[in-house]
């Protein structure tokens, strides 16, 4: 069976952390201090983080998906 995809949210109850800052840190946003964003960012890579396409397709308002109607 297959794992449930790791969300930001997962990422910050696990390292004590809010979900802004997980999501800022996995940016490379500098207010963010270098340590917690490399620890955040070695926690991302050993559980195969990877962002949501649908949620980002939300937040940018374009799905660049292409419709064929065939009659």
């Amino acid at each position: 069976m297959n794992k449930p995809q790791i969300t930001i949210k997962d990422i910050a109850r696990e390292l004590g952390v809010s979900p802004s800052t997980v999501s800022r840190a996995l940016k490379d946003n500098p207010d963010i201090s270098l340590e917690t964003r490399e620890m955040i960012h070695k926690y991302a890579r050993e559980h195969n983080y990877k962002p949501n396409a649908l949620a980002l397709n939300l937040r940018t308002s374009r799905s660049n998906t292409i419709g064929v109607i065939i009659p």
